[in-house]
């Protein structure tokens, strides 16, 4: 069985090169029955990501890489899974702020009880997750929104720690029409859309200073709305 993980990045030079370590030393000592790739999928960084990149591609042969010009981060997944589709197609946040033992269980709802989804829940009764309060907040107001607009049940939406199957990729990633980061919630709802089946694992999560900096909360909820209803009326 094939396995991809995608790391979509932008301007991560601070922490790319410990953290494509990590993830490799992880995959290295857990993943020894499988096949498995990781594809750094850079989404227009200026700074020295893809530099350091490229020098870790000489350190580890399972590593692929490839820069776009800030198309956005669904762009640089499907992008991703286009050029690699494996059996198991995960993304997941480039500063790794789900633990990685956790890869675990997303590959086995997979691999062995066949789900067509498994994604990573910071709610889930069982997960541990430290992040600012009002970013907590807004997540959950976010997951109850999308309950009214689309009926959808689960409790997180947008933790970047997410896996599909092949015929999953296949049916619905061809179907998404954003390329931002509202790419999560539009392949969540297809999914539901199209009675795939979606199963949400407990996590252990936790928020760095950098992430802090990067997304502004009121900015890009105004920017959610507006995709939710065009995606609302897509569907009628």
């Amino acid at each position: 069985m094939n396995i991809s993980i995608a790391l979509p990045t932008y301007n991560e030079e601070k922490i790319v090169e410990q953290k494509i370590d990590q993830l490799f030393d992880f995959c290295k000592k857990n993943l020894k029955e499988y096949k498995w790739n990781i594809i750094v999928a850079d989404n227009g960084s200026t700074d020295k990501t893809i530099r350091i990149v490229k020098k870790q591609k000489q350190k580890y042969s399972k590593l692929e890489y490839f820069h776009l010009k800030n198309l956005g981060k669904g762009i640089a997944i499907k992008k991703a899974w286009q050029n690699y589709l494996s059996d198991v197609n995960i993304f997941m946040d480039a500063d790794l702020a789900t633990e990685l033992k956790f890869t675990l269980p997303l590959i086995k709802g997979i691999a062995e009880e066949k789900y067509d989804l498994t994604i990573g829940s910071r709610y889930h009764k069982q997960s541990q997750c430290k992040r600012s309060l009002i970013r907590s907040m807004y997540s959950k107001f976010y997951n109850f929104i999308l309950r009214i607009f689309f009926n959808i049940k689960l409790t997180d939406t947008h933790c970047g720690f997410k896996a599909l199957s092949k015929s999953a990729v296949q049916k619905i990633i061809p179907k998404i029409k954003n390329d931002g980061l509202f790419f999560d919630t539009e392949l969540l709802v297809l999914a539901r859309y199209y009675n795939l089946k979606i199963k949400e694992i407990p996590v252990n999560w936790q928020e760095g200073e950098e992430r802090k900096t990067k997304i502004k909360i009121i900015k890009t909820a105004l920017k959610y709305l507006k995709e939710i209803i065009k995606l609302k009326y897509r569907l009628l």
